[in-house]
């Protein structure tokens, strides 16, 4: 089994090549594309934030047809259509009376209103085309199915793999202190998802409605850490992650530094023990 200090020093040197890659991304201007990407959505009214909330949970760009188009993406077949609301500026005529020469004459007058009409707007998961800056991919390889049954034998949490929402891979509930992982996925996506999740459960204290920019940061850190440590490459998802929750600022990651790498080891700690009980009751 590997020593406490070994141990230490690989997490260290992980952690330092997460903030590597996490600066250059910024440094070669990626996250500033990713904003200008933002920038190309509308901001939505209270009530359609509502609307767009209420009929697909997880969206995060949504555009009409015409503007995916326009950014070079296509609609996929039986794309989940949102229904909003969008204001179209309409003309009308009215006609007022008016005194003209000490008599009362009548005139037509034009004005402006804001009509009302329902419109379809389509989430960037149901499109397909020019990828989004700072995308992050998903693994779509099955190399890890050993290490994912590993991981489910090692979780205190129950897993369920099972048809999550729209855009949903993956989530750990507090409340009901389980796991649950979307079934479709690969198994290597399985498991950056389940690492991620079993983070949430065993190390994040958070306030996720507070914090949930340090929360993501801090648990896809340590996952990567772990991930990486046991030999697999999970970078194409992380580090572009990390960097969108981290707002491109890497000071975030710098502050949590101490609290990545102790958790980052501990957990790494307790999965080489798990692996050691196993071969010794195999041995027995």
């Amino acid at each position: 089994m590997t020593s406490k200090i070994n141990r230490i020093n690989k997490a260290k040197e992980i952690y330092d090549k997460v903030v590597c890659n996490v600066r250059n991304i910024i440094r070669n201007g990626e996250y500033e594309k990713y904003l200008k990407f933002q920038n190309q959505f509308t901001k939505y009214s209270f009530n359609n934030t509502i609307l767009i909330f209420s009929q697909f949970p997880d969206a995060t760009y949504v555009a009409g047809k015409a503007k995916w188009k326009e950014l070079g993406r296509e609609l996929i077949k039986d794309a989940k259509r949102i229904q909003i609301t969008a204001g179209m500026p309409k003309q009308g005529k009215t006609k007022v009376k008016k005194i003209v020469d000490g008599k009362e004459v009548e005139e037509e007058q034009t004005y402006t209103y804001i009509a009302y009409k329902s419109v379809y707007v389509y989430d960037i998961s149901e499109t397909i085309g020019e990828p989004m800056p700072l995308e992050v991919k998903m693994l779509d390889s099955e190399n890890m199915g050993s290490f994912f049954d590993k991981l489910k034998q090692f979780s205190k949490f129950p897993i369920y793999e099972k048809e999550l929402e729209q855009g949903v891979k993956g989530y750990y509930s507090p409340k009901h202190k389980e796991i649950s992982i979307e079934k479709r996925m690969s198994i290597d996506a399985k498991t950056a998802v389940l690492l991620h999740e079993l983070t949430h459960g065993l190390y994040d204290d958070f306030d996720y409605k507070i914090d949930r920019n340090l929360s993501e940061v801090f648990v896809e850190s340590v996952a990567y850490m772990v991930a990486d440590y046991f030999g697999i490459d999970n970078s194409m998802c992380s580090f572009n992650y990390i960097t969108q929750y981290a707002n491109g600022d890497t000071k975030i990651l710098i502050d949590l530094g101490k609290k990545i790498k102790s958790c980052a080891t501990d957990f790494i700690k307790k999965l080489e023990e798990f692996e050691v009980q196993e071969e010794q009751q195999i041995a027995a």
